[in-house]
């Protein structure tokens, strides 16, 4: 009886690991959309640490060069965490016409 159950049970197990290194191995992985249509694509980014003259405040300037953005985080002493100061979109301001 033990032995039966034994086999049932290893079986099983075989059966198991067979069907996850099947999953694992025919899934493909990847963190970034491979259409660019369904999201933004991948990006090389350039960060600038950076103060704020007469103050203590932090800030940090990510710069997306693929994708023409920059963002700018501020430090919050408070929240102990970055917050968003301000986005610009560079491509968009090449393109505007008009003075310096």
């Amino acid at each position: 009886m033990r032995s039966i159950r034994l086999r049932q049970l290893v079986g099983l197990n075989l059966a198991l690991a067979g069907s996850l290194a099947g999953f694992w191995i025919l899934t493909p992985a990847g963190a970034q959309p491979t259409n660019p249509a369904i999201g933004r694509g991948r990006g090389e980014y350039l960060m600038i640490a950076s103060g704020v003259p007469g103050s203590n405040a932090n800030n940090v300037q990510v710069l997306d060069v693929s994708n023409q953005e920059l963002l700018t985080f501020r430090f919050d002493q408070g929240r102990r965490a970055y917050i968003v100061a301000g986005y610009r979109n560079l491509g968009s301001d090449r393109n505007q016409s008009g003075g310096r």
